[in-house]
């Protein structure tokens, strides 16, 4: 046990009054056994009395020295010791009480005043968390009288689908007896394929930064059942966002829309009938009356009469039809969930699932499209038909694209094979299929989305299906850019103009290379200056197809400030690039992309140039051959001095999307230089060193005007 302030003192004084006792005893003896003997006795008793009573008075001494210094001093240090002891572990505001007398000066004074302090700050502390405490009570039961309320059901689950919050509603649509249960997976109860096609949509734009656009945006509608297939449940699915950024989890609403569909389908039936079951009468009808009026036993001002209204009520009767028909479509079409589609995110999800359910390659090309409609069903009927495509041409590999029309976006699936007959397409389609949604079939799929399907050559060998959608709703385009600065028009043409070896490249047709098409975005338009590269993109060009599967991007760290003007050129921010590789550890990714392509790119000494200054440090040189859009433009359309990305894509009819991004521009950069490729055949130019010839001797006339 420790010892005591107080302990300590009595200890100390004891150990001194024994020393003055053992001090003064031993002196009295000293005295008596050794002063000589011719001193008194009486003189001896007067030492021993003397050494005696100084004894007492020392000791006594002592004493009254250790009593007071016990009393001013240890007892008012013990007394705060256990003051604080109990301060602190009872938490209590207990006042230290001590005797005036005490010699510490202003010690207890100071420590009752941090005792005070310390009692008002846990007085502050607890009346925090007892409000912050009511706050949260009050709030989860506000969360829970909504929960409660709300029609729809609310389940919220990790992303591996484990369930983490849910309201009554979700039970009773789900139409479980109990509980749900925290941490069971959602697929126990919730059919699995639309949940992971709605989250693959979600995670898909927030990679891509287009989840912080609009509203929807955020949201994934969906069609799902429960797990035994007999309710048909509608809803919506966003994310949880931690920080803003990274996904944690899913919020998933829903209702049940079985009855419905059910009345929906009620009145598919009997709206069918009343149109298809009427066609063949009233066709009836109209060949009567054409019957009658080439009866001549009719006298004629009746025949006449007679015919006119025979024709007109069967025309009539056949309007009325026809009008039923739409009306019918519009019924069908009008209920089910569609939404704007990029096209590219839809085949890639459609790809993947070939792959890795099927074994089949799909293989992504063309440029991607904005399309309108319910994207599970079509991944659905696409599949299925790719399936029976596969099956009955013995093939495992197919081109996937989306082609712009007037009215229509075309989506197409191609294959090395003959045209499928329409008989066997239309058996394909009047199938049910069980594991889809409502049991529908594909031709219901494709009658949800007003449109047909059919199947039409495309070359010597090879055909495709084609799948009309409709274009969307609202125009997709990026913010409007106000007082951008322009690019040069061009910028070291000598890049250019390097002294190449092509060989047999060189006299090998245009159409049979293989080329990249990139894009860089950048901090400014000075590279000598100090601007860097911030985004780099590229796009594959084989056999004349653009793989849009097959790209490259990256994002750069510049290792310096992006300005503002060039933010709102590209919309890349420092703190996008602040975590990215710089440029010397990007550009060998980009090369062994390339491999023995050939490059494109619009103004491309300009790009060139930022590649150029840091091929050195990166360890590569791009000694491959460029092909520049612009010059290439210049040479087909002399006529005119506007050969801008957009006026070129314009000029061509390549709509144009993801404008002044690395990637997008690659694209409608591809599209544009396929459409060319035809036009430079027509001009006399198909190898590549006319390509380069025609392309040398536009540098040539931009270089005199320059110097002009």
């Amino acid at each position: 046990m420790a010892m005591t302030p107080r302990l300590f003192l009595i200890a100390c004084f004891a150990a001194l009054g024994c020393a003055a006792l053992v001090a003064v005893g031993a002196g009295t003896w000293l005295i008596d056994n050794r002063l000589p003997k011719e001193i008194g006795t009486e003189v001896r008793d007067i030492v021993l009395v003397y050494g005696g009573g100084i004894a007492f008075l020392l000791v006594a001494v002592i004493a009254v020295l250790w009593a007071y210094l016990d009393y001013a001093i240890a007892q008012p240090l013990s007394a705060i010791v256990k003051g604080i002891q109990t301060v602190v572990l009872a938490r209590s505001d207990y006042r230290i009480e001590i005797e005036e007398m005490h010699q510490l000066d202003g010690l207890p004074a100071a420590v009752n005043e941090l005792i005070r302090q310390l009692g008002i700050t846990r007085t502050g502390i607890n009346e925090a968390i007892e409000k912050a405490t009511a706050s949260l009570e009050q709030q989860k039961t506000q969360l829970e009288t909504v929960l409660l309320d709300l029609h729809e059901g609310v389940i919220v689950c990790t992303l591996d689908h484990r369930i983490l919050l849910y309201n009554n509603r979700a039970v009773q649509l789900l139409r479980i007896a109990g509980d749900i249960g925290l941490d069971r997976s959602l697929f126990h109860f919730f059919s699995r394929q639309p949940i992971l096609h709605a989250l693959s949509r979600l995670t898909t734009r927030l990679a891509q930064g287009r989840y912080d656009s609009p509203l929807a945006a955020r949201q994934s509608p969906l069609v799902g059942a429960t797990t035994d297939g007999k309710h048909t449940l509608q809803g919506r699915m966003s994310l949880i966002l931690e920080g803003g950024k990274t996904a944690t989890g899913y919020v998933l609403s829903f209702e049940d829309d079985t009855a419905e569909l059910a009345a929906l389908g009620l009145r598919d039936r009997l709206l069918r009938e009343s149109t298809e079951g009427l066609r063949a009468p009233v066709g009836n009808l109209r060949a009567a009356a054409e019957i009658l009026v080439g009866d001549p036993g009719l006298g004629s001002a009746e025949e006449e009469s007679f015919k006119k209204v025979l024709l007109q009520e069967s025309q009539f009767l056949c309007d009325r039809l026809e009008k039923l028909s739409a009306q019918y479509r519009d019924v069908i079409t009008g209920h089910w969930p569609m939404s704007e589609i990029y096209s590219y995110n839809l085949l890639q999800n459609l790809a993947d699932r070939l792959r890795e359910q099927r074994g089949i390659e799909a293989t992504i090309i063309g440029l991607p499209q904005w399309l309108h409609g319910d994207s599970y069903t079509l991944i659905e009927l696409l599949d299925r038909l790719i399936a029976r495509l596969s099956d009955r041409f013995e093939t495992t590999s197919f081109d996937l694209e989306t082609v712009p029309g007037e009215r229509w976006v075309y989506l197409d699936v191609l294959w090395n094979g003959n045209v499928l007959p329409a008989a066997d397409l239309d058996l394909w389609l009047a199938e049910p299929q069980e594991d889809v949604i409502g049991r529908l079939t594909l031709r219901e799929i494709v009658e949800r989305h007003k449109t047909d399907v059919w199947s039409l050559p495309d070359r010597p060998g090879r055909a495709r299906l084609r799948l009309p959608l409709p274009p969307p709703v609202q125009a997709i385009s990026g913010d409007p850019m106000t007082a951008v600065p322009p690019r040069p028009e061009f910028y070291d043409f000598d890049l250019l103009r390097r002294p190449l070896e092509l060989g047999e490249l060189g006299i090998r047709p245009l159409k049979s290379l293989t080329y990249v098409v990139f894009d860089t975005e950048t901090t400014g338009l000075d590279p000598t200056g100090g601007d860097e590269i911030v985004s780099i993109a590229g796009v594959r060009i084989v056999n004349g197809r653009i793989l849009t599967g097959e790209s490259f991007e990256r994002m750069v760290n510049p290792r310096r400030q992006i300005p503002n003007e060039s933010i709102r050129f590209h919309g890349i921010t420092d703190e996008m690039v602040k975590d990215k590789p710089p440029i010397h550890v990007v550009l060998p990714q980009f090369s062994t992309f390339v491999g023995e392509a050939v490059l494109v790119a619009h103004n491309a000494a300009f790009d060139m140039k930022f590649i150029q200054l840091h091929e050195a440090e990166s360890g590569v040189n791009f000694a491959m051959p460029v092909l520049d859009t612009m010059l290439l433009s210049c040479f087909l359309h002399d006529y005119t001095p506007k050969h801008s990305l957009d006026v070129v894509a314009k000029r061509f009819g390549i709509p144009v999307h993801g404008r002044h991004t690395a990637l997008g521009d690659a694209l409608v950069t591809a599209g544009c230089f396929l459409k060319m490729l035809d036009v430079l055949e027509a001009h006399g130019v198909v190898t590549l060193e006319e390509a380069l010839a025609v392309s040398d001797k536009i540098i040539q006339v931009k270089t005199r005007e320059a110097n002009f």
